[in-house]
C-alpha cells in the first residue's frame, strides 16, 4: 500500500458539487462528484482534463440529505485518470467551519461502521 500522508481520515461519500471557478478555466461551470472528504481535503471526479496542480478552484458543495449548501476554495494537489475518469485531490483552503464540521459529523458514523466491517 502506498504511503498515506493524510493527517485525518477520509470519509467516503457521493456528494454533488459544481465547479464554479478555476484558475485554469475561469469561465467554466461543471458538475462534479465528491467521492471522499476529510478535515483537510476532498477527492473529486470530473469530466474535463484542464486541472493544473497548484491552481485554485471554487466549488459549490451540496449535501442533499442534510439540506446543506456551502462554497469552498481549494488547491489542486493531484489529478490522475482512473477507470476512464479524471480524479482530483484538493486541499481545502476556505470553507465555512460549522458546515464542514456538520458534514464530517454526519459522515463519521457511516465511516465507523465501514471500518468495523473491515476488521
Amino acid at each position: 500500500m502506498a504511503d498515506d500522508r493524510r493527517k485525518s481520515p477520509r470519509f467516503k461519500c457521493l456528494l454533488p458539487a459544481e465547479l464554479v471557478k478555476s484558475e485554469s478555466s475561469p469561465n467554466l461551470v461543471e458538475r462534479v462528484t465528491v467521492q471522499d472528504i476529510s478535515n483537510e481535503g476532498i477527492k473529486l471526479v470530473v469530466k474535463f482534463a484542464q486541472l493544473e496542480k497548484g491552481s485554485d478552484m471554487d466549488l459549490k458543495l451540496y449535501v442533499p440529505e442534510k439540506s446543506l449548501l456551502t462554497f469552498l476554495t481549494a488547491e489542486i494537489a493531484w489529478s490522475k485518470y482512473s477507470n476512464s475518469k479524471l480524479e482530483a485531490g484538493l486541499r481545502i483552503k476556505e470553507i465555512d467551519r460549522k458546515i464542514k464540521e456538520e458534514i464530517l459529523n454526519w459522515l463519521f458514523p457511516k465511516w465507523l461502521k465501514e471500518e468495523k466491517k473491515g476488521k
